[in-house]
């Protein structure tokens, strides 16, 4: 066995051969035995760690899956100038002004950057609220 990147063993001067004790099943793995049964078990090992990580992704898949099915799941932050209210979105107190400061870039009297710092948001916020224009009545 290596201890490649382990900068504790690097600073005691250099990595130490280890041996791996598995005292649930009474096996010892030592290092520089070219057993066939080791060698086995570490690829049998592997394959199940793969199969663990491969039936994980399967699951969060499958679950984003049923979530954007249901149309009574709203999913991420609210947009600019809302708030959610279980999962519905409401007008928050800033919505007003939220309009007029949209309004005022729409018609290039101010710029988006300017709009962030009055909103106290990014440029990118300012940006997707105006692609959804809809929402502000624009």
């Amino acid at each position: 066995m290596r201890c490649r990147g382990n900068p504790r063993a690097s600073a005691r001067g250099g990595c130490q051969e280890v041996e791996l004790h598995i005292v649930s099943e009474g096996l010892t793995l030592r290092p520089g035995e070219s057993d066939p049964y080791q060698t086995a078990l570490f690829q049998l090992l592997g394959v199940f760690a793969e199969l663990e990580a491969n039936m994980t992704r399967q699951r969060t898949r499958d679950g984003i899956s049923a979530r954007q099915q249901n149309e009574a799941y709203h999913h991420g932050p609210a947009p600019l100038g809302f708030e959610k209210d279980d999962g519905e979105l409401i007008e928050s107190g800033d919505y007003h002004d939220v309009v007029a400061t949209l309004e005022m870039v729409q018609k290039d009297e101010l710029s988006r950057r300017k709009a962030a710092k009055r909103l106290d948001c990014a440029r990118s916020t300012v940006n997707r609220a105006l692609e959804r224009s809809e929402l502000y009545g624009l």
